[in-house]
Protein backbone atom coordinates (compact mmCIF):
# COMPACT_ATOMS: atom_id res chain seq x y z
CA UNK A 1 0.00 0.00 0.00
CA UNK A 2 2.77 2.42 0.88
CA UNK A 3 4.62 1.48 -2.32
CA UNK A 4 1.56 2.28 -4.45
CA UNK A 5 1.19 5.59 -2.60
CA UNK A 6 4.83 6.51 -3.31
CA UNK A 7 4.40 5.72 -7.00
CA UNK A 8 1.16 7.73 -7.15
CA UNK A 9 2.82 10.69 -5.41
CA UNK A 10 5.79 10.53 -7.78
CA UNK A 11 3.50 10.44 -10.81
CA UNK A 12 1.47 13.36 -9.51
CA UNK A 13 4.65 15.33 -8.84
CA UNK A 14 5.92 14.62 -12.37
CA UNK A 15 2.59 15.60 -13.93
CA UNK A 16 2.46 18.83 -11.96
CA UNK A 17 6.06 19.62 -12.88
CA UNK A 18 5.44 19.07 -16.62
CA UNK A 19 2.20 21.06 -16.57
CA UNK A 20 3.80 23.92 -14.68
CA UNK A 21 6.71 24.02 -17.12
CA UNK A 22 4.32 24.14 -20.12
CA UNK A 23 2.66 27.30 -18.85
CA UNK A 24 5.80 29.05 -17.59
CA UNK A 25 5.84 31.60 -20.48
CA UNK A 26 2.39 32.84 -19.48
CA UNK A 27 2.05 35.68 -17.02
CA UNK A 28 0.44 34.12 -13.97
CA UNK A 29 -0.41 30.44 -13.49
CA UNK A 30 -3.63 29.20 -15.05
CA UNK A 31 -4.71 32.69 -15.99
CA UNK A 32 -8.40 32.83 -16.88
CA UNK A 33 -9.01 34.07 -20.45
CA UNK A 34 -10.72 37.40 -20.85
CA UNK A 35 -13.99 36.79 -22.68
CA UNK A 36 -15.27 39.10 -25.42
CA UNK A 37 -18.76 38.95 -26.84
CA UNK A 38 -18.59 40.45 -30.32
CA UNK A 39 -21.78 41.43 -32.10
CA UNK A 40 -20.56 43.72 -34.90
CA UNK A 41 -18.85 43.22 -38.26
CA UNK A 42 -16.89 46.34 -39.17
CA UNK A 43 -15.65 44.99 -42.53
CA UNK A 44 -15.43 41.67 -44.41
CA UNK A 45 -13.38 41.98 -47.63
CA UNK A 46 -12.08 38.97 -49.60
CA UNK A 47 -8.72 38.72 -51.40
CA UNK A 48 -7.75 36.06 -53.95
CA UNK A 49 -4.36 34.36 -53.51
CA UNK A 50 -2.57 31.25 -54.82
CA UNK A 51 -3.58 29.44 -51.62
CA UNK A 52 -7.28 30.25 -52.12
CA UNK A 53 -8.86 33.33 -50.61
CA UNK A 54 -8.10 35.44 -47.55
CA UNK A 55 -11.28 36.40 -45.69
CA UNK A 56 -10.79 39.42 -43.44
CA UNK A 57 -13.48 39.62 -40.75
CA UNK A 58 -13.29 42.56 -38.32
CA UNK A 59 -15.37 41.52 -35.31
CA UNK A 60 -16.10 44.16 -32.66
CA UNK A 61 -17.87 44.55 -29.34
CA UNK A 62 -20.66 47.08 -28.97
CA UNK A 63 -19.51 50.69 -28.74
CA UNK A 64 -16.77 50.44 -31.39
CA UNK A 65 -16.79 52.08 -34.83
CA UNK A 66 -14.26 52.36 -37.67
CA UNK A 67 -12.42 49.79 -39.79
CA UNK A 68 -9.03 48.67 -41.13
CA UNK A 69 -7.10 49.26 -37.91
CA UNK A 70 -8.54 52.73 -37.28
CA UNK A 71 -11.14 52.54 -34.51
CA UNK A 72 -12.89 54.76 -32.01
CA UNK A 73 -15.13 54.22 -29.01
CA UNK A 74 -14.86 51.79 -26.13
CA UNK A 75 -14.38 48.04 -26.53
CA UNK A 76 -12.33 45.56 -28.56
CA UNK A 77 -11.81 44.38 -32.16
CA UNK A 78 -10.55 41.05 -33.49
CA UNK A 79 -9.21 41.52 -37.01
CA UNK A 80 -9.29 37.94 -38.32
CA UNK A 81 -7.44 36.83 -41.49
CA UNK A 82 -8.86 33.44 -42.46
CA UNK A 83 -7.96 31.24 -45.47
CA UNK A 84 -10.49 29.15 -47.37
CA UNK A 85 -10.72 27.79 -50.93
CA UNK A 86 -14.27 28.82 -51.92
CA UNK A 87 -15.83 32.19 -52.66
CA UNK A 88 -17.55 31.98 -49.25
CA UNK A 89 -16.07 31.39 -45.80
CA UNK A 90 -16.55 27.73 -44.95
CA UNK A 91 -17.19 25.99 -41.64
CA UNK A 92 -14.21 24.52 -39.84
CA UNK A 93 -11.68 24.78 -37.03
CA UNK A 94 -9.10 27.35 -38.09
CA UNK A 95 -5.58 27.06 -36.68
CA UNK A 96 -2.68 29.53 -36.74
CA UNK A 97 -0.12 29.64 -39.58
CA UNK A 98 2.26 32.26 -41.03
CA UNK A 99 1.18 33.88 -44.31
CA UNK A 100 3.62 31.87 -46.47
CA UNK A 101 2.32 28.58 -45.02
CA UNK A 102 -1.37 29.38 -44.59
CA UNK A 103 -3.79 27.09 -46.42
CA UNK A 104 -7.46 26.17 -46.17
CA UNK A 105 -8.76 26.42 -42.56
CA UNK A 106 -5.81 28.43 -41.25
CA UNK A 107 -5.87 31.95 -39.89
CA UNK A 108 -2.81 34.06 -40.63
CA UNK A 109 -0.40 35.17 -37.92
CA UNK A 110 2.71 37.31 -38.09
CA UNK A 111 3.16 40.49 -40.10
CA UNK A 112 -0.20 41.84 -41.38
CA UNK A 113 -1.91 38.86 -39.78
CA UNK A 114 -4.67 38.41 -37.21
CA UNK A 115 -4.58 41.14 -34.56
CA UNK A 116 -6.53 41.92 -31.39
CA UNK A 117 -7.22 45.61 -30.67
CA UNK A 118 -8.04 47.11 -27.28
CA UNK A 119 -9.78 50.19 -28.63
CA UNK A 120 -10.07 52.03 -25.33
CA UNK A 121 -6.29 52.06 -24.81
CA UNK A 122 -5.25 52.03 -28.47
CA UNK A 123 -3.29 48.80 -27.92
CA UNK A 124 -2.86 46.34 -30.84
CA UNK A 125 -1.54 42.84 -30.09
CA UNK A 126 -0.92 40.23 -32.84
CA UNK A 127 -2.33 36.74 -32.35
CA UNK A 128 0.15 33.92 -31.85
CA UNK A 129 -1.71 30.63 -31.31
CA UNK A 130 -5.03 28.98 -30.55
CA UNK A 131 -8.00 28.03 -32.72
CA UNK A 132 -11.21 29.60 -33.96
CA UNK A 133 -14.26 27.49 -34.79
CA UNK A 134 -16.40 28.86 -37.63
CA UNK A 135 -19.98 27.70 -38.18
CA UNK A 136 -22.70 29.12 -40.40
CA UNK A 137 -26.43 28.65 -40.88
CA UNK A 138 -28.25 30.64 -43.57
CA UNK A 139 -25.67 33.43 -43.55
CA UNK A 140 -25.42 33.74 -39.75
CA UNK A 141 -21.84 32.99 -38.72
CA UNK A 142 -20.57 32.10 -35.27
CA UNK A 143 -16.90 32.49 -34.28
CA UNK A 144 -15.79 30.84 -31.06
CA UNK A 145 -12.41 29.95 -29.63
CA UNK A 146 -9.43 30.90 -27.53
CA UNK A 147 -6.35 32.77 -28.71
CA UNK A 148 -2.95 33.36 -27.18
CA UNK A 149 -1.59 36.79 -28.06
CA UNK A 150 2.02 37.87 -28.43
CA UNK A 151 1.97 39.69 -25.09
CA UNK A 152 1.17 36.30 -23.44
CA UNK A 153 -2.41 37.28 -22.65
CA UNK A 154 -5.32 34.99 -23.51
CA UNK A 155 -8.63 36.06 -25.04
CA UNK A 156 -11.79 34.03 -25.53
CA UNK A 157 -14.00 34.97 -28.48
CA UNK A 158 -17.72 34.46 -28.83
CA UNK A 159 -19.35 36.14 -31.82
CA UNK A 160 -22.51 35.69 -33.87
CA UNK A 161 -22.91 37.95 -36.90
CA UNK A 162 -24.39 38.01 -40.39
CA UNK A 163 -22.07 37.74 -43.41
CA UNK A 164 -22.96 37.62 -47.10
CA UNK A 165 -20.63 36.47 -49.88
CA UNK A 166 -21.46 36.77 -53.56
CA UNK A 167 -20.62 33.97 -55.97
CA UNK A 168 -17.18 34.37 -57.51
CA UNK A 169 -17.52 35.85 -61.01
CA UNK A 170 -14.33 34.10 -62.17
CA UNK A 171 -13.85 30.33 -62.41
CA UNK A 172 -10.78 28.43 -61.33
CA UNK A 173 -9.00 27.97 -64.64
CA UNK A 174 -7.56 24.57 -65.46
CA UNK A 175 -4.86 24.93 -68.13
CA UNK A 176 -2.56 21.88 -67.97
CA UNK A 177 -3.58 18.50 -69.39
CA UNK A 178 -1.72 16.18 -67.02
CA UNK A 179 -2.96 12.82 -68.33
CA UNK A 180 -5.58 11.25 -70.60
CA UNK A 181 -6.46 7.56 -70.07
CA UNK A 182 -9.16 5.85 -72.15
CA UNK A 183 -10.93 2.83 -70.62
CA UNK A 184 -13.94 0.64 -71.33
CA UNK A 185 -16.79 3.15 -71.71
CA UNK A 186 -14.73 5.53 -69.58
CA UNK A 187 -12.32 8.37 -70.22
CA UNK A 188 -10.16 9.63 -67.32
CA UNK A 189 -8.66 13.11 -67.70
CA UNK A 190 -6.56 15.04 -65.17
CA UNK A 191 -6.62 18.83 -65.66
CA UNK A 192 -4.51 21.16 -63.47
CA UNK A 193 -4.20 24.85 -62.72
CA UNK A 194 -1.19 26.88 -63.91
CA UNK A 195 1.97 26.19 -61.94
CA UNK A 196 1.00 22.61 -61.09
CA UNK A 197 2.49 19.69 -63.02
CA UNK A 198 2.34 15.96 -62.41
CA UNK A 199 4.38 12.96 -63.50
CA UNK A 200 3.23 9.37 -63.23
CA UNK A 201 4.61 7.54 -60.19
CA UNK A 202 4.21 4.17 -61.93
CA UNK A 203 1.51 3.05 -59.51
CA UNK A 204 -1.52 4.79 -60.97
CA UNK A 205 -0.85 8.12 -59.24
CA UNK A 206 1.29 11.21 -59.73
CA UNK A 207 4.26 12.99 -58.25
CA UNK A 208 3.24 16.64 -58.15
CA UNK A 209 5.39 19.74 -58.55
CA UNK A 210 4.10 23.14 -57.48
CA UNK A 211 0.94 24.23 -55.67
CA UNK A 212 -2.58 24.42 -57.03
CA UNK A 213 -5.58 22.27 -57.86
CA UNK A 214 -6.45 19.58 -60.37
CA UNK A 215 -9.66 17.95 -61.51
CA UNK A 216 -9.60 14.16 -61.82
CA UNK A 217 -12.50 13.55 -64.22
CA UNK A 218 -14.10 10.19 -65.05
CA UNK A 219 -16.51 10.69 -67.95
CA UNK A 220 -18.50 8.29 -70.12
CA UNK A 221 -17.04 7.55 -73.55
CA UNK A 222 -18.03 4.65 -75.82
CA UNK A 223 -14.68 4.61 -77.63
CA UNK A 224 -12.12 6.68 -75.70
CA UNK A 225 -13.06 9.92 -77.48
CA UNK A 226 -14.37 13.05 -75.72
CA UNK A 227 -17.80 14.06 -76.97
CA UNK A 228 -19.73 17.26 -76.35
CA UNK A 229 -22.78 17.28 -74.11
CA UNK A 230 -24.05 17.72 -70.56
CA UNK A 231 -22.93 14.94 -68.23
CA UNK A 232 -24.94 14.12 -65.09
CA UNK A 233 -23.48 12.53 -61.92
CA UNK A 234 -23.62 8.73 -61.87
CA UNK A 235 -26.03 7.15 -59.43
CA UNK A 236 -23.36 4.89 -57.91
CA UNK A 237 -19.63 5.37 -57.37
CA UNK A 238 -17.53 3.12 -59.59
CA UNK A 239 -20.08 2.85 -62.41
CA UNK A 240 -20.78 5.24 -65.26
CA UNK A 241 -23.45 5.12 -67.99
CA UNK A 242 -24.06 7.09 -71.17
CA UNK A 243 -24.39 10.83 -70.44
CA UNK A 244 -22.80 10.51 -66.98
CA UNK A 245 -19.58 11.21 -65.14
CA UNK A 246 -18.38 8.91 -62.37
CA UNK A 247 -18.95 10.55 -58.98
CA UNK A 248 -16.20 10.71 -56.37
CA UNK A 249 -16.30 7.78 -53.97
CA UNK A 250 -14.33 5.68 -51.45
CA UNK A 251 -13.89 2.06 -52.62
CA UNK A 252 -12.52 0.92 -49.24
CA UNK A 253 -10.64 -2.38 -49.03
CA UNK A 254 -11.60 -3.63 -52.50
CA UNK A 255 -9.90 -6.99 -52.41
CA UNK A 256 -9.74 -7.72 -48.69
CA UNK A 257 -5.97 -7.29 -48.54
CA UNK A 258 -5.85 -4.56 -45.90
CA UNK A 259 -5.45 -1.66 -48.38
CA UNK A 260 -8.12 1.01 -48.05
CA UNK A 261 -8.71 3.14 -51.15
CA UNK A 262 -10.25 6.62 -51.09
CA UNK A 263 -11.21 9.43 -53.45
CA UNK A 264 -11.67 7.53 -56.69
CA UNK A 265 -13.77 8.90 -59.54
CA UNK A 266 -14.33 12.58 -60.14
CA UNK A 267 -12.64 14.67 -57.44
CA UNK A 268 -11.15 18.14 -57.12
CA UNK A 269 -7.70 17.79 -55.58
CA UNK A 270 -5.61 20.45 -53.85
CA UNK A 271 -1.80 20.20 -53.81
CA UNK A 272 0.03 22.29 -51.21
CA UNK A 273 3.74 21.81 -50.48
CA UNK A 274 3.60 18.18 -51.60
CA UNK A 275 0.51 17.31 -49.55
CA UNK A 276 -2.73 16.42 -51.34
CA UNK A 277 -6.36 16.51 -50.26
CA UNK A 278 -9.54 15.78 -52.22
CA UNK A 279 -13.10 17.01 -52.44
CA UNK A 280 -15.47 14.50 -54.04
CA UNK A 281 -17.69 15.78 -56.84
CA UNK A 282 -21.03 13.97 -56.63
CA UNK A 283 -23.60 16.59 -57.69
CA UNK A 284 -24.00 19.15 -60.46
CA UNK A 285 -23.49 18.94 -64.23
CA UNK A 286 -20.25 18.81 -66.21
CA UNK A 287 -20.64 20.49 -69.61
CA UNK A 288 -18.32 19.67 -72.53
CA UNK A 289 -18.31 22.02 -75.55
CA UNK A 290 -15.99 22.20 -78.53
CA UNK A 291 -15.00 24.71 -81.21
CA UNK A 292 -12.69 23.17 -83.77
CA UNK A 293 -10.31 21.10 -81.67
CA UNK A 294 -10.61 23.38 -78.62
CA UNK A 295 -12.60 21.91 -75.75
CA UNK A 296 -14.36 23.88 -73.04
CA UNK A 297 -15.12 21.81 -69.93
CA UNK A 298 -17.15 23.55 -67.22
CA UNK A 299 -18.32 22.56 -63.74
CA UNK A 300 -20.23 25.16 -61.72
CA UNK A 301 -22.10 23.91 -58.67
CA UNK A 302 -22.44 24.87 -55.01
CA UNK A 303 -19.60 27.39 -54.97
CA UNK A 304 -17.12 25.36 -57.02
CA UNK A 305 -16.61 26.79 -60.52
CA UNK A 306 -14.03 25.14 -62.76
CA UNK A 307 -13.26 25.78 -66.42
CA UNK A 308 -10.83 24.24 -68.90
CA UNK A 309 -10.38 25.69 -72.38
CA UNK A 310 -7.89 24.09 -74.71
CA UNK A 311 -6.92 21.15 -76.89
CA UNK A 312 -6.78 17.61 -75.49
CA UNK A 313 -4.65 15.45 -77.75
CA UNK A 314 -5.82 12.00 -78.74
CA UNK A 315 -9.50 12.30 -77.79
CA UNK A 316 -10.91 14.55 -80.54
CA UNK A 317 -13.21 12.54 -82.84
CA UNK A 318 -12.99 15.28 -85.50
CA UNK A 319 -9.76 15.94 -87.39
CA UNK A 320 -8.51 19.46 -88.12
CA UNK A 321 -5.85 20.43 -90.65
CA UNK A 322 -3.38 23.08 -89.55
CA UNK A 323 -1.02 25.28 -91.49
CA UNK A 324 2.35 24.16 -90.15
CA UNK A 325 4.72 26.80 -88.73
CA UNK A 326 8.18 25.42 -87.97
CA UNK A 327 10.42 28.38 -87.20
CA UNK A 328 10.37 31.39 -84.91
CA UNK A 329 11.40 34.30 -87.11
CA UNK A 330 11.51 36.79 -84.22
CA UNK A 331 10.53 37.11 -80.58
CA UNK A 332 10.39 40.39 -78.64
CA UNK A 333 9.62 41.04 -74.97
CA UNK A 334 7.80 44.37 -75.24
CA UNK A 335 7.94 45.10 -71.52
CA UNK A 336 11.75 45.45 -71.77
CA UNK A 337 11.29 48.80 -73.56
CA UNK A 338 7.86 49.73 -72.18
CA UNK A 339 6.97 48.47 -68.66
CA UNK A 340 3.29 49.18 -69.35
CA UNK A 341 3.22 46.88 -72.39
CA UNK A 342 2.89 43.43 -70.85
CA UNK A 343 3.12 41.42 -74.06
CA UNK A 344 5.46 39.47 -76.26
CA UNK A 345 5.43 39.74 -80.06
CA UNK A 346 6.19 36.59 -82.02
CA UNK A 347 6.57 35.97 -85.74
CA UNK A 348 6.12 32.25 -86.41
CA UNK A 349 6.64 31.15 -90.01
CA UNK A 350 6.95 28.39 -92.54
CA UNK A 351 10.37 27.02 -93.48
CA UNK A 352 10.78 29.00 -96.74
CA UNK A 353 10.92 32.37 -94.99
CA UNK A 354 13.76 34.39 -93.49
CA UNK A 355 13.82 37.52 -91.31
CA UNK A 356 16.16 40.48 -90.85
CA UNK A 357 16.09 43.42 -88.44
CA UNK A 358 14.58 46.48 -90.17
CA UNK A 359 16.25 48.95 -87.79
CA UNK A 360 12.93 50.30 -86.51
CA UNK A 361 12.13 47.71 -83.88
CA UNK A 362 10.63 45.24 -86.33
CA UNK A 363 11.70 42.67 -88.93
CA UNK A 364 11.62 42.36 -92.69
CA UNK A 365 10.32 38.91 -93.62
CA UNK A 366 11.17 37.67 -97.10
CA UNK A 367 10.60 34.55 -99.17
CA UNK A 368 7.39 32.83 -100.19
CA UNK A 369 5.23 31.25 -97.52
CA UNK A 370 3.10 32.32 -94.55
CA UNK A 371 3.61 33.47 -90.99
CA UNK A 372 1.64 34.36 -87.87
CA UNK A 373 2.41 37.70 -86.23
CA UNK A 374 1.21 37.28 -82.67
CA UNK A 375 0.86 39.67 -79.71
CA UNK A 376 0.44 37.57 -76.57
CA UNK A 377 -0.09 38.71 -72.97
CA UNK A 378 2.94 38.23 -70.72
CA UNK A 379 3.18 39.48 -67.14
CA UNK A 380 6.93 38.88 -66.91
CA UNK A 381 8.36 38.66 -70.42
CA UNK A 382 7.90 34.89 -70.65
CA UNK A 383 5.40 32.80 -72.60
CA UNK A 384 3.06 31.11 -70.16
CA UNK A 385 1.20 27.90 -71.07
CA UNK A 386 -2.53 28.40 -71.23
CA UNK A 387 -5.47 29.43 -73.38
CA UNK A 388 -5.69 32.95 -74.77
CA UNK A 389 -8.82 34.63 -76.11
CA UNK A 390 -9.10 37.74 -78.34
CA UNK A 391 -8.59 41.09 -76.62
CA UNK A 392 -11.70 43.20 -76.17
CA UNK A 393 -10.03 46.38 -77.46
CA UNK A 394 -7.58 46.72 -80.34
CA UNK A 395 -4.13 47.86 -79.25
CA UNK A 396 -4.49 46.52 -75.70
CA UNK A 397 -3.94 43.07 -74.24
CA UNK A 398 -4.85 41.77 -70.78
CA UNK A 399 -4.26 38.55 -68.88
CA UNK A 400 -5.44 35.51 -70.85
CA UNK A 401 -5.70 37.47 -74.12
CA UNK A 402 -3.97 37.91 -77.45
CA UNK A 403 -4.02 41.32 -79.13
CA UNK A 404 -6.40 41.30 -82.09
CA UNK A 405 -5.28 42.53 -85.52
CA UNK A 406 -6.01 46.18 -86.24
CA UNK A 407 -5.11 49.28 -88.27
CA UNK A 408 -3.82 52.10 -86.01
CA UNK A 409 -3.91 54.69 -88.84
CA UNK A 410 -1.96 57.92 -88.41
CA UNK A 411 -1.15 57.48 -84.73
CA UNK A 412 0.75 60.70 -84.13
CA UNK A 413 -0.63 63.00 -86.86
CA UNK A 414 2.61 62.95 -88.86
CA UNK A 415 1.23 61.65 -92.14
CA UNK A 416 2.30 58.03 -91.58
CA UNK A 417 -0.54 55.50 -91.75
CA UNK A 418 0.03 52.23 -89.91
CA UNK A 419 -1.77 48.98 -90.75
CA UNK A 420 -1.90 45.35 -89.69
CA UNK A 421 -0.66 45.60 -86.12
CA UNK A 422 -1.41 42.97 -83.51
CA UNK A 423 -2.19 39.38 -84.39
CA UNK A 424 -2.35 38.89 -88.17
CA UNK A 425 -2.00 36.03 -90.64
CA UNK A 426 0.52 37.01 -93.29
CA UNK A 427 1.16 35.62 -96.76
CA UNK A 428 4.66 36.38 -98.01
CA UNK A 429 5.34 36.64 -101.75
CA UNK A 430 7.74 38.33 -104.17
CA UNK A 431 5.03 40.85 -105.01
CA UNK A 432 4.69 41.88 -101.37
CA UNK A 433 3.38 40.60 -98.04
CA UNK A 434 -0.35 40.78 -97.31
CA UNK A 435 -2.17 40.35 -94.01
CA UNK A 436 -5.53 39.27 -92.60
CA UNK A 437 -6.53 40.42 -89.11
CA UNK A 438 -7.15 37.72 -86.49
CA UNK A 439 -10.07 38.98 -84.41
CA UNK A 440 -11.67 35.76 -83.13
CA UNK A 441 -10.85 32.20 -82.14
CA UNK A 442 -8.47 30.92 -79.51
CA UNK A 443 -4.72 30.45 -79.08
CA UNK A 444 -3.40 27.60 -76.94
CA UNK A 445 0.18 27.51 -75.65
CA UNK A 446 1.76 24.32 -74.31
CA UNK A 447 5.37 23.61 -73.35
CA UNK A 448 7.33 20.38 -73.14
CA UNK A 449 10.91 20.94 -72.02
CA UNK A 450 12.30 23.65 -74.32
CA UNK A 451 9.72 23.09 -77.06
CA UNK A 452 6.57 25.16 -77.40
CA UNK A 453 3.39 24.09 -79.16
CA UNK A 454 1.25 27.08 -80.13
CA UNK A 455 -2.04 26.53 -81.96
CA UNK A 456 -4.41 29.11 -83.42
CA UNK A 457 -7.96 28.23 -84.41
CA UNK A 458 -9.91 31.09 -85.95
CA UNK A 459 -12.30 31.90 -88.77
CA UNK A 460 -9.28 33.05 -90.82
CA UNK A 461 -6.93 30.10 -90.38
CA UNK A 462 -6.00 27.13 -88.19
CA UNK A 463 -2.23 27.16 -87.63
CA UNK A 464 0.24 25.29 -85.44
CA UNK A 465 3.81 26.06 -84.39
CA UNK A 466 6.12 23.51 -82.77
CA UNK A 467 9.66 24.49 -81.80
CA UNK A 468 11.88 26.57 -79.53
CA UNK A 469 11.49 30.29 -78.86
CA UNK A 470 14.31 32.45 -77.51
CA UNK A 471 13.19 35.68 -75.86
Amino acid sequence: MKLRYIFALAAATLLFSCTQEAITPLTGKYEKPEKFNMTQVLSSPVEKTDAGRIFTVELATEGVSGANGSYSGTGAVLDLKLVYDKYFLGDGTYSAAPADQARKENYIIGQNGTTFYYVSSGKAVPAENGSIVVKSVDGVYSFTGTMWLQDESIVQIDAKVELAYEADPEPTRLVNVVSVTPGTNLLTINLATAGLTGESNGMGGFNWTGNGQYLALDIYSPDGMLYTGTYKPSAVGGTVAEGEYGIGWDPGDLWGIGMVFENWGTCLWTVADGATSAEKIAAGDIVVEKSGSIYTITYNHNGTWLEFNGAIDGVNPDSIEYAELNQCLSAVNNSASDPNNKSVTLNLGSSELSAADNGFGGVNITGEGYYLALDLYSADGTIAPGTYKPSAVAGTVAEGEFGIGWDPGDLWGIGMVFENWGTCWWTAAASGNTAQHIEDGVIVVAKDGENFTITLESSVVNAKFVGTINL
